[in-house]
């Protein structure tokens, strides 16, 4: 594995994804400034040095092509194709910005999506499926929009009087969320009734969902990052319990992804300061799909989801810290290929080549 490139950016940077199908373009948005921004970065053409133009050679550093200013922080940044990205704000609103021709244009904005009676609430999560967008806020409300029918589709008004933390599609009519007391609520969205389908308590013990993400091949399998640096696994066909619990970073989870070809790894960046690989492949069952419980068989041959069998093998949970700054927080993460990228409050953006999965 290379080592870690770093790029000082001058301003704080809440999220940072790459475009989507690149390895060479990505975005980034920053909070906590007098004048925050969204921006687009590349690499200079040519940078790739191996056949699969994956990685990006040691003494290159990519370069802001444009920025555009933004009003409040950047909460939250998803694409939605190499032209299409969505980006929420602390002042309660949404908008979705088109990039061609290295040109980052506005193209529409929902005000006031989230608002405590008049007065904004910001929006802490964005989740995308095909043409519908899903957004929670601190005003404990989840809300539907569509980009062909730009209005609002649907709200549904928290019961909990907390804040919505994390949102993500399980299906095209089904959405989880998470909130800041540690409940999962999933919302059959075809229901006409004003009641979560399934509620998921973790435990007694108040603990914040601080991120989530869905497996990219079994959909039914939800990894959920909370506050105080756990780490759970849910099958949700199950209702009652997760199928792990596990104790990682030092404090909150800030984003977790699993890796979208291979995803016995699973990414976590932390307000801890430090930046995780978690490799599930030994934990694999030992069954084979064909012939008899003698015979050899290759890690791809077995059967069933390791990160549903974490509770009793987690010694052979394999953890790889790939960095760690104390003192600073790591806040957004996002992977290409095999090159990581991801960004820190030391107004940093670091670049890993050569992800070994």
């Amino acid at each position: 594995m290379s080592s870690v490139k770093v790029k000082f950016v001058s301003k704080k940077i809440s999220k940072i994804k790459w475009r989507a199908k690149s390895t060479s373009v990505f975005i980034t948005g920053s909070y906590d400034d007098d004048e925050n921004s969204l921006s687009v970065w590349k690499f200079p053409e040519h940078s790739p040095i191996n056949e699969d133009d994956t990685d990006i050679a040691a003494d290159v550093e990519p370069y802001a092509v444009v920025s555009q200013k933004f009003s409040g922080c950047v909460t939250d940044l998803k694409i939605m194709s190499d032209e299409v990205l969505f980006a929420s704000s602390s002042m309660g609103f949404l908008s979705m910005f088109k990039y061609s021709d290295e040109r980052l244009q506005h193209s529409y904005t929902w005000e006031k999506v989230h608002k405590f009676h008049q007065k904004a609430a910001s929006i802490t999560g964005i989740a995308l499926k095909g043409q519908d967008i899903a957004t929670v806020g601190e005003d404990g409300r989840l809300c539907i929009f569509n980009i062909v029918a730009t209005h609002k589709l649907q709200e549904i008004e928290h019961s909990d009087l907390c804040s919505l933390t994390a949102v993500s599609y399980l299906r095209h009519q089904e959405i989880v969320v998470g909130n800041s007391l540690g409940y999962l609520r999933v919302w059959d969205l075809r229901s006409s009734a004003a009641t979560p389908s399934c509620l998921l308590v973790l435990s007694r013990d108040q603990r914040g969902v601080s991120s989530m993400n869905i497996h990219p091949t079994q959909p039914h399998i939800l990894a959920a990052g909370y506050e105080d640096g756990s780490l759970c696994m849910w099958d949700m066909r199950q209702d009652r319990k997760p199928t792990s619990l596990i104790e990682g970073h030092s404090s909150s989870i800030s984003e977790l992804l699993f890796h979208p070809t291979n995803p016995d790894f699973l990414y976590t960046c932390s307000m801890d300061g430090s930046l995780w690989q978690w490799d599930a492949s030994n934990l694999r069952s030992n069954v084979p799909k064909f012939g008899t419980p003698t015979e050899p068989i290759s890690k791809k041959a077995t059967v069933g989801n390791p990160w549903l069998n974490c509770d009793a093998n987690k010694h052979r949970l394999e953890i790889t810290s790939l960095y760690s700054q104390p003192f600073t927080s790591v806040n957004s993460l996002d992977l290409s290929g095999s090159v990581l990228i991801w960004s820190a409050d030391n107004e940093a953006l670091y670049i890993l080549n050569d992800i070994t999965v």
